[in-house]
């Protein structure tokens, strides 16, 4: 990173007091991390080493899930005139004295840093997808680690792990952990969804490669969800899923804030549901859906607003 960036991070500062709203979204953040966690395979190749340090935090206040909406805050989330939301390109601050949080893992590779994300793969289908070697984590980074680690090449919180590309998806959103041994394949999605700006769906939900390629859709109650119970339901209307991949890459984007995220007052079994996407590729993308018409995917700073028809649809389905 350079130096003009080191100093913007060094602005960064979380207010002394937090106010009971912000107190919650936090903890609600918290949550959802933890539950990612667990739905995500992170045996293997050091991902269990995912260690409680800035990154959490710094997540945490600067992507949507607390308050930072000071107008001088570097790292804001904007929306533009034209309805784009601006995602500012994750940075790390240098003073860690002060932040801490549970910790998700990243990669830092071609000077982005990717982190874990809601889409899973199987062993077998990792096989067949992993590309070309990219090259291997360091593990360097910990809750003691100086500014200097977070602008090494391949420095991770992963531990030591090979880092390869995915076959049919853009090295610059998605790159992978791999690793064989004693007969078993650990793998893991990392990906990079920060330093853009999202106009619609597309933006995001166009590099998971949904359309045309849905094999199976299932989803699970916010009780199952929350207590990570795998009680899946299927959903066997393909032209309704159909529909609803589509008009996904239509959906309209909206900043994730403290004053703007209504997954904060959604969480019950009228109003959230878990749907899985599982792809032809062997990949499940899971997606957190809001009775509201709001869509979340994974740690995306930006939730999703769908037309009435085709979401109302698709969560009569749920009911």
């Amino acid at each position: 990173m350079s130096n003009k960036v080191k100093q913007e991070m060094d602005q960064i500062e979380i207010p002394k007091e937090v106010s009971e709203r912000s107190k919650m979204g936090i903890a609600q953040a918290k949550d959802e991390m933890r539950k990612e966690r667990k739905s995500l395979p992170m045996k293997g190749i050091g991902i269990a080493a995912a260690l409680t340090i800035t990154l959490g935090t710094y997540m945490l206040w600067s992507n949507g899930f607390g308050p930072n909406e000071s107008a001088d805050s570097p790292n804001q989330v904007e929306v533009t005139e034209d309805g784009g939301v601006v995602i500012p390109a994750l940075e790390l601050p240098e003073n860690t004295e002060t932040v801490t949080a549970d910790m998700i893992g990243l990669i830092v590779y071609n000077g982005k840093i990717y982190t874990q994300t809601a889409t899973e793969i199987s062993s077998e289908a990792a096989k067949a997808m992993v590309g070309e070697k990219l090259g291997t984590t360091k593990g360097s980074i910990d809750e003691w680690s100086e500014q200097e680690a977070y602008e090494e090449e391949f420095a991770s919180t992963v531990g030591v792990a090979e880092v390869y590309s995915v076959k049919g998806y853009d090295k610059d959103f998605r790159i992978m952990t791999y690793a064989e041994s004693g007969g078993e394949i650990y793998a893991e999605f990392f990906e990079n969804v920060n330093g853009f700006t999202v106009y619609s769906g597309a933006d995001v939900f166009g590099k998971l490669n949904l359309t045309g390629n849905i094999s199976e859709v299932q989803y699970r109650t916010y009780s199952d969800w929350n207590n990570s119970i795998d009680q899946f339901h299927p959903i066997e209307d393909t032209e309704l899923v159909n529909g609803f991949v589509e008009e996904l890459n239509n959906a309209k984007p909206l900043p994730r804030s403290q004053n703007s995220d209504p997954i904060g007052t959604s969480r019950s079994e009228e109003q959230f549901k878990e749907v899985s996407l599982y792809l032809n590729d062997g990949s499940v993308v899971r997606l957190i859906l809001l009775k509201e018409g709001y869509i979340y995917y994974g740690f995306v700073p930006v939730y999703f607003e769908m037309s009435e028809k085709v979401f109302n649809r698709m969560w009569d389905q749920m009911e």
